[in-house]
């Protein structure tokens, strides 16, 4: 029962750490969990996965697989890349809207070899959020987070650094009370029950991006264009450079072109009622603000304006005007959002009956409700989505020099509709610049690139590891080697499985299987085709085909096998067979009292240095047996007279502890010897007496016999 137990662990043991191997060839880098992907007009869309592979593979496929039942459809596998190079792979995976785990095998050939899933991956409905406080958020106001864990957030906080550089790659998380909604959001808000709704009704995962800026005014948006500067309206101090507007932009350029954008969701008026702005004034800055976003990003994104102006009580009728203007212009792809200014009347924040401005408590459950209730089927069929942009292929291989890697961006992608876009500004993780990259170092290297108009792609990454040139090979079967003329021998290397394998005869596999006498040598090339030295020799030499044996009758009850006239003397034994049936025995003579059709087949031992090798020949011819049925079982010596001294003795039935003598007719013996089992011919050499008759006796337990033999 102990034996049992411990062999079952083994297996396990065994199972995992095959399971453990196959996952650490194949890893999925992009995407990361939780990514939301914005899904078409159809509930369709396009995830570009890109990974890395630790050994030579021809193809990756990759699957969605719902994560709880009713959340999606799964896909078929799906090839994402054959023959991929240089230790990553990168393609585009077409799936539906729902939440999944994304999984990506690695075949080499019909085998497979590597593993790797992420949990939680949606297609779904991206929104970026923006304005000013109402959308910005706070804590400690009664936010609360999602329900749902299809509905996340940005992880990016850009809130203290203000940067107009490139966020680092996405990350994720479920949009709990207290998140960061990044880059600026300072809680849920309104926003997590906002998604809990729009995944509820819609079946979709859905991923918020916060870019609004407490306290801003329209104009600061406008006049923070292009890294300018605009002050704070309450607080007589510059805002940071290209900001706010900065934190939008980064948006539509950087993670819209990643994940998709169904639509901008704006909530702003308050400050400009504070301020009185002009109805007018507001509707150029408006207009002009979503103009900007569309001449920034070379694309179209859909917007959706709250109608906002509460502000301590008051509202402002040209403010509301001038948002409707903008909602109602022609093919402006701007859609009405919720009329917010009745909404929780006083504001959360109300003091000493000034009305308040800002939402909190059971207030943000009725504003996610209006903005939910303006995204109506309407709203979902003309807001025509950006989806996401393919990654820009990246090819990896070894400098000419074979002395490092070298890493080449693709400089142009083309969207669903065949547009281009051409990439122009491309920097390298290093810092480097251009579309090529020269590496000598091991790191993990990528390229953030941009398009003319700013558009921003992220390379797939790929870990360069040492050596970056793979050491010289050894043949494990080192010195010469030995096979037979008729089969084959099989080099192998020491070189790790990481490495492709390329012989003198330009074989490329892992082994080499020849037949052919030759002297050998194999060099290794690595994931990125960089080459070793070539290995020192290991020779073959192939030993003479073997020719069948001829059979005779040797004695009335044996058989003996003959090598071919003329063949070198080696050491050979024989199999032999009857009707199909294996007969006992291996020497050149063997006893049969059955009859039958017999046939034989040499085989040769060579010995080189420590080794041998046994060589067959075919088999024989069939030679037919025919017993005498009137043999008895005394002892048939042959040849009677003899005249080389060669007496055979064969007796029908086995004996054993047989005492076999050869003695003169005068009684002296001259010859003696004791078989444990008496059952195949024996040969005695009489050839060194004197010529004359000799007497020759057998004598066993229960049996005895002699015969007189005349030598000549």
């Amino acid at each position: 029962m102990k034996s049992t137990v411990i062999t079952r662990l083994l297996g396990t043991a065994g199972l995992f750490l095959f399971w453990y191997s196959a996952i650490a060839q194949l890893k999925i880098t992009y995407p990361s969990s939780r990514a939301v992907f914005q899904r078409d007009q159809s509930d369709n869309s396009t995830i570009f996965i890109s990974g890395t592979y630790s050994q030579p593979i021809t193809k990756v496929e990759a699957r969605l697989v719902k994560m709880n039942d009713g959340q999606g459809i799964d896909t078929d596998w799906q090839t994402i890349q054959t023959n991929p190079q240089g230790g990553i792979f990168q393609g585009p995976l077409k799936g539906r809207g729902g939440w999944y785990r994304l999984e990506a095998r690695a075949w080499q050939g019909n085998t497979l070899v590597g593993q790797d899933n992420v949990v939680k991956i949606g297609i779904g409905e991206v929104f970026i959020i923006t304005g000013q406080s109402n959308a910005q958020g706070f804590q400690q106001k009664g936010a609360e987070g999602a329900t749902d864990d299809r509905v996340n957030c940005i992880t990016y906080d850009n809130s203290v650094t203000n940067s107009l550089d490139n966020p680092p790659s996405p990350s994720f998380r479920q949009l709990g009370a207290d998140a960061l909604v990044g880059p600026r959001g300072q809680s849920a808000w309104c926003w997590g029950l906002l998604g809990d709704m729009v995944a509820r009704k819609y079946n979709v995962p859905v991923l918020f991006i916060n870019t609004a800026w407490a306290g801003t005014a329209i104009h600061n948006w406008t006049e923070s264009f292009d890294g300018k500067t605009t002050k704070n309206v309450f607080v007589d101090q510059n805002l940071p450079a290209g900001m706010p507007y900065g934190n939008l932009l980064i948006s539509l350029r950087y993670f819209s072109s990643l994940q998709g954008l169904r639509a901008v969701l704006w909530q702003q008026g308050e400050t400009d009622n504070h301020l009185r702005l002009q109805q007018d004034q507001y509707r150029l800055s408006m207009q002009l603000l979503v103009n900007k976003t569309r001449a920034d990003t070379r694309r179209y994104p859909s917007w959706m304006l709250a109608r906002s102006s509460y502000n301590l009580g008051r509202v402002d009728g040209g403010i509301i005007a001038a948002q409707n203007q903008v909602i109602g212009t022609f093919n402006n792809n701007v859609f009405a959002g919720p009329e917010t200014d009745r909404i929780q009347i006083p504001r959360y924040d109300a003091v000493n009956g000034d009305g308040g401005t800002h939402f909190g408590g059971d207030g943000l459950r009725q504003y996610a409700e209006a903005w939910f209730a303006s995204m109506d089927e309407r709203f979902f069929t003309g807001a025509i989505p950006l989806l996401p942009l393919p990654t820009p292929a990246l090819s990896v291989a070894c400098a000419s020099t074979n002395a490092g890697v070298n890493l080449s961006l693709q400089t142009e992608v083309r969207d669903r509709d065949n547009t281009p876009f051409q990439l122009t500004n491309i920097t390298w993780s290093n810092g480097q610049k251009g579309n090529t990259l020269a590496v000598t170092a091991p790191g993990t290297y990528y390229a953030i690139a941009k398009d003319d108009g700013g558009t921003t792609f992220i390379s797939p990454s790929v870990t360069i590891t040492a050596p970056l040139v793979p050491a010289t090979p050894t043949i494990t079967q080192s010195g010469t080697q030995q096979a037979c003329a008729d089969s084959t021998f099989t080099f192998s290397t020491d070189s790790p499985v990481a490495n492709n394998i390329i012989w003198s005869t330009n074989a490329t596999s892992r082994q080499l299987t020849v037949g052919t006498a030759g002297s050998y040598t194999a060099k290794a090339v690595n994931l990125y085709g960089c080459t070793s030295p070539v290995s020192a020799p290991a020779s073959l030499i192939i030993q003479p085909k073997q020719a069948p044996p001829t059979i005779e009758q040797r004695g009335p009850f044996s058989l003996q096998a003959l090598p071919p006239t003329g063949s070198l003397p080696l050491k050979r034994q024989y199999d032999w067979k009857s009707g199909g049936a294996t007969v006992p025995g291996n020497a050149d003579v063997i006893k049969v009292t059955q009859n039958g059709q017999y046939s034989a087949r040499s085989k040769t031992t060579f010995t080189l240095g420590n080794s041998s090798i046994v060589c067959y020949s075919a088999y024989s011819k069939e030679v037919g047996y025919v017993s005498n049925e009137n043999a008895g079982n005394g002892i048939i010596a042959f040849p009677n007279p003899s005249t080389d001294g060669i007496v055979r003795l064969e007796i029908k039935e086995n004996i054993k502890n047989a005492n076999v003598t050869v003695s003169t007719i005068s009684g002296q013996v001259v010859y003696t010897t004791l078989l444990p089992v008496f059952d195949n011919q024996l040969a005695i050499n009489l050839s060194t007496f004197s010529p004359g008759n000799y007497i020759i006796r057998v004598k066993a337990d229960g049996y005895q016999d002699t015969r007189r033999v005349w030598v000549k």
